[in-house]
């Protein structure tokens, strides 16, 4: 039994919640659409591909997509995975765990000394 499992079973959390929070944390919203769109209109407009995003006030939406089975498995098997995976995983135990009246939790607690899964841009760069 892996770090993150033992974590789980400690706090009695059950997997089937952590995905369904994982769903609702990540879902879009109109806020994210709107985002999305004027987004997208800076990156056609002339004038303000000059501009970075943080200048013209638009941050990054949600990714719509929250955590997959698999991917709980993987962490439940202490298993690398990437650092975006991660960090919903990190976003939903967190958000489980306040709305029970817990305190938050980083992910060293979490994960232990389980590495982040090494992708091939990350490979490519190093060299």
């Amino acid at each position: 039994m892996g770090a993150f499992q033992q974590f789980l079973d400690s706090q009695k959390i059950s997997p089937s919640a952590l995905l369904r929070r994982s769903q609702q944390l990540e879902a879009h919203t109109a806020e994210d659409r709107v985002l999305k769109r004027k987004r997208s209109t800076r990156r056609r407009d002339k004038e303000q591909q000059q501009k970075p995003y943080a200048e013209l006030g638009l941050g990054k939406p949600r990714s719509g997509r929250g955590l997959s089975e698999q991917q709980l498995t993987a962490a439940r098997e202490d298993k690398p995975l990437s650092p975006r995976v991660r960090a919903k995983l990190v976003r939903a135990v967190n958000a489980v765990l306040s709305k029970g009246g817990g305190s938050a939790v980083d992910a060293k607690a979490l994960f232990g000394d389980v590495p982040a899964r090494v992708g091939p841009t990350v490979k490519k760069a190093a060299s």
